[in-house]
Formats: C-alpha cells, sequence, structure tokens
C-alpha cells in the first residue's frame, strides 16, 4: 500500500485493492498489507479510522455478494487488516464489518418471506453465508456464536421452547448447507454440540419437498460430514446435545 499519511490516503489505497481484488491476487494482497512499514499505533489508528468512517466495508461485502470469486479474497483481506490492527481489543472495523453483514441477511430474509423465488436474493444469501464463512475461516471474525446464531435462524431453532420448529424453506436450507459447507472442520472440529446440526439435516433430507439443488447439497454436506469430518470434530462431540449450546 506504501506509506500513507492520512486517512483519505488510506481510503484511496484500499479502494484501489478492492478494484482489482480476486483470487489470484488475494495472496499478494495479504502479504503487502503484513509486509508493509506503517511504523506507530498512530497510523494503524488511522487504517481503522479509515476503515470505519468510510463505505469500503460495505463495498468489500458487496464485491463479494456480486461474484462468489471475490468471497475468499475480500474475507482475506479483512482478516489481514484485523491482524495488522489487532491489540487485543475488538477492531471497530471488524464490530462494523458484522454489523453490515447481519443487517444484509435481516434484509435478505425479510425480502425473501415475501417473495421466496426472487434467484437474485437467494444466490445472494448463499453469498453471504459463504462470505461470513471464510470471515470465520480466516479469524477475522472469532468465536462460534455467530456461526451458531446464523444455523439457528435458517434451521429453524426455538429458542424460546428449546426445539426446532416446523421445516425451513428452501432457500434457507440451501444458506445454512452454505455456510457449513464453508466453515467445515474449523467449526465443526472446535464447537461442542455441532453435531446437532448434522442431525437436523439428516431429519430435513427426507422432508422435501426440496429443489433438486437443495437436496443434492443436503445429501453431500451430510456424505462428506460424516465421511472427512467425522475424526476432526471427534474430541468435540463428547458434550452431544439435542439442541443448539
Amino acid at each position: 500500500m506504501g506509506l500513507v499519511e492520512s486517512t483519505e490516503e488510506i481510503q484511496q489505497s484500499l479502494q484501489t485493492i478492492l478494484n482489482d481484488i480476486d483470487r489470484e491476487t488475494a495472496a499478494a494482497i495479504v502479504d503487502a498489507i503484513n509486509a508493509d512499514a506503517l511504523p506507530g499505533d498512530d497510523r494503524l489508528l488511522l487504517i481503522n479510522e479509515a476503515l470505519v468512517s468510510s463505505p469500503l466495508l460495505t463495498r468489500m461485502l458487496t464485491e463479494a455478494l456480486n461474484n462468489d470469486r471475490f468471497l475468499e479474497p475480500c474475507a482475506r483481506l479483512a482478516a489481514a487488516l484485523r491482524e495488522r490492527l489487532d491489540n487485543g481489543a475488538p477492531c471497530e472495523f471488524i464490530c462494523k464489518l458484522v454489523t453490515i453483514c447481519q443487517n444484509e441477511f435481516d434484509s435478505l430474509l425479510s425480502s425473501l418471506e415475501v417473495d421466496g423465488l426472487d434467484e437474485l436474493r437467494k444466490r445472494r444469501l448463499v453469498h453471504l453465508m459463504a462470505f461470513i464463512g471464510h470471515l470465520f475461516c480466516h479469524r477475522a471474525i472469532r468465536g462460534n456464536s455467530i456461526i451458531q446464531q446464523l444455523l439457528n435462524v435458517l434451521l429453524g431453532w426455538d429458542q424460546e421452547r428449546s426445539r426446532w420448529r416446523g421445516q425451513p424453506k428452501d432457500f434457507e436450507v440451501s444458506s445454512a448447507c452454505a455456510l457449513l459447507s464453508t466453515v467445515r472442520v474449523a467449526y465443526v472440529g472446535k464447537t461442542p454440540g455441532s453435531r446437532v446440526y448434522l442431525s437436523r439435516l439428516k431429519s430435513l433430507e427426507t422432508a422435501g419437498p426440496w429443489s433438486e439443488t437443495t437436496r443434492r447439497e443436503i445429501a453431500a454436506l451430510i456424505h462428506t460430514w460424516e465421511q472427512e469430518w467425522v475424526a476432526s470434530s471427534r474430541p468435540c462431540t463428547a458434550q452431544n446435545s439435542d439442541h443448539p449450546g
């Protein structure tokens, strides 16, 4: 990014990065951020201020949701910036990014409740779940609570009654599969009781009617979980539960 002196110059530099970001350049971008000499805490505070006060984070999410090839690179960029800025306290820009993602999630769910056949919004919701999954895998967001909350909403956990609600909608199950497929062992292998979501998917697999795409996603996820993740998740499944934690 080069040495920068002001919030405006940082914004411009990061905007240039976002204009060019893709899978091929993601590694180089992350290396440049990590290696770039930005002496002093004041400069790091400027970066945080630039990210919080500008529309760059919204642009990052928009790029990711509009084109799935941007999902992981944008998540890696967020993680690299957090690594640069993290001093043991929550990064303001990560809190803002999570809020932007939450608002987008709520908006998409509300819209799809009205028109569940809107393919554009369904695709954006799937991309959003994958993006959040990448943020989690690259440790831009930390802790399991966000992943668990999203899965509970999508798969229909009734917190008040402590039980699963009736059958979720096709787009909700597809989005949950996208999230689980992205976080994979990074979540399953470290989360006591996470297999409750596998049990939920098994109960839904034959409940239909699902679209052919969603049916394949459920089956593939169950197979992968049982065949590939079980060894990695074994240390965490001693605390199996009938419901999410």
